[in-house]
């Protein structure tokens, strides 16, 4: 056997937050729509996850551990790629260059609808590791409350009996023909590729189906959305999902934790900025805004003037230009809505399309949230078991999960949930640990002792076994099977 040196995951915060947005911010008959949030900035790592976490149907439990193992493999990957920036940076201070403008940027938000008890939330996440661009995605999950059934399939949605794939594939070739300078000329052959097996969610009385970035377009063009009424699908949804789509309504271009505000607040762009009423947003926000005569509108300890483009509050760094000076239309203030997210630093994202808002009201560092923010997707089978063993010591039972494959996630969930993610108890504590490697052919197999204390003394050595595996077409590794 030969003895593995440990590998000590080290990672100091210059600033961590965990908070619970607006707790109970949306319940719908017995769905309560609870919002969460990730936040982690330190040197070269941006982290924002804001997540949902449902509760009130049976189907909640696996649409919210599905979300949140997601949360863990972009978490994972986006601190992964921090650390290999940190060990660029290193190797280029000890060369004598000059260090890179290199850093790890994360950013995730939703928004959900419901059309009768049919539930779909779509995750919108972009992430940035170098090079010309960011990349942006978009995952989705929809689930019927009553039923509780998680519709994982574009099928699953259809009469099986109907020809509901030729009829879509026809509509989004149309579609594609209003705007065919837009697409590659291959895009209809990629539609016709996935054969039925489209990403999709349903928004109310449309459904709609989305590809990724170059999919079907440049970058440039974005990732293409198509958006089909359910009045055009009739005879080919189920009829049961029909009926409930055909009178709901789609979400509103203002969003606030997730779903439409209503009333929806009057704004209009200007210069490709969205302009929006300064007092009805800063209100929903928490603030007060309070005319000040001659100086404007005071907000946050700043003030902002009728076409005097110099923003700033107590959160702000000083003034902030963001290119459009605010503008009063009889006693309202509009102020672009990046007001809100540079000047005020409050979650508030605009996408083109749809401006998101999410309010905190309360703190609570989630245990689950708390570590999570701190994994990084080990690239080593060696890293894989030292940091299962360092969370073990540290009784991280969040950090283990994460390492798990999917399979031993399903089996220990509920016991870590249990639990709190908080693993072991204060007495008697890990000390220490030893790892070994054990000869194994196919996959890598290690012994990891365990030292055991209690305040009277030392308590005899445990051994676990461990055996990890690589991810299939990934570079990262999984814990697959743990004997105790």
């Amino acid at each position: 056997m030969k003895k593995i040196v440990s590998f000590v995951l080290a990672l100091v915060l210059c600033l961590t937050t965990f908070t619970t947005l607006a707790g109970a911010a949306d319940v719908k008959g017995n769905i309560k729509v609870e919002t969460r949030k990730i936040e982690k900035i330190e040197g070269d790592l941006s982290l924002k996850v804001i997540y949902p976490y449902f509760s009130g149907f049976n189907a909640a439990s696996e649409l919210n551990s599905t979300i949140q193992d997601r949360n863990i493999s972009s978490i994972g990957y986006i601190i992964n790629n921090e650390a290999v920036i940190k060990d660029i940076k290193a190797q280029q201070e000890k060369a004598g260059e000059p260090a890179g403008n290199m850093s790890a940027f994360l950013e995730s938000y939703f928004d959900y609808n419901t059309s009768g008890s049919i539930l779909s939330v779509v995750i919108h996440s972009s992430d940035y590791t170098g090079g010309a661009h960011g990349m942006s995605y978009m995952e989705s999950y929809t689930a019927n409350t009553k039923t509780n059934e998680i519709y994982k399939t574009f099928g699953s949605l259809f009469d099986s009996k109907s020809d509901y794939n030729k009829v879509i594939q026809d509509k989004i070739n149309k579609l594609i023909d209003k705007e065919k300078d837009m697409y590659f000329s291959d895009a209809k052959e990629t539609v016709a590729a996935k054969k039925g097996n489209y990403q999709f969610y349903v928004d109310g009385n449309k459904l709609v189906i989305y590809f990724g970035l170059y999919e079907l377009r440049p970058y440039a063009g974005g990732m293409p959305i198509f958006k089909i009424d359910a009045k055009e699908l009739k005879g080919l949804l189920k009829s049961d999902i029909y009926t409930q789509m055909i009178n709901a309504k789609p979400l509103e271009n203002i969003r606030f934790n997730g779903e439409s505000l209503i009333p929806q607040p009057k704004t209009y762009t200007q210069e490709y900025n969205l302009m929006v009423p300064l007092q009805d947003i800063a209100k929903l926000l928490g603030y007060k805004a309070t005319w000040n005569g001659g100086n404007g509108w005071e907000v946050a300890g700043g003030y902002v003037k009728n076409k005097v483009d110099s923003y700033s509050s107590s959160k702000s760094d000083g003034d902030v230009k963001l290119g459009l000076p605010p503008k009063a239309v009889g006693n309202i203030m509009y102020v672009p809505q990046t007001y809100f997210s540079m000047v005020l630093k409050e979650d508030v994202i605009y996408d083109g399309d749809a401006l998101c808002i999410f309010k905190a009201e309360s703190v609570n560092e989630g245990t689950f949230d708390q570590q999570i923010a701190e994994f990084e997707s080990p690239d080593t089978a060696e890293k894989a078991v030292n940091m299962y063993a360092k969370a073990a010591q540290e009784r991280k039972g969040a950090i283990q999960y994460a390492l798990y494959s999917d399979k031993l996630k399903a089996e220990k969930r509920a016991g870590l949930e249990e639990m709190n993610w908080v693993t072991g108890v204060s007495s008697p504590w890990i000390s220490g640990y030893e790892i070994y490697e054990i000869d194994n052919e196919s996959k890598k197999t290690y012994s990891v002792i365990f030292n055991w204390a209690t305040s009277t003394g030392k308590l005899p050595d445990t051994k676990t076994i461990v055996t990890v595996e690589k991810i299939p077409q990934q570079e990262y590794w999984q814990i697959t099977e743990i004997t105790e």
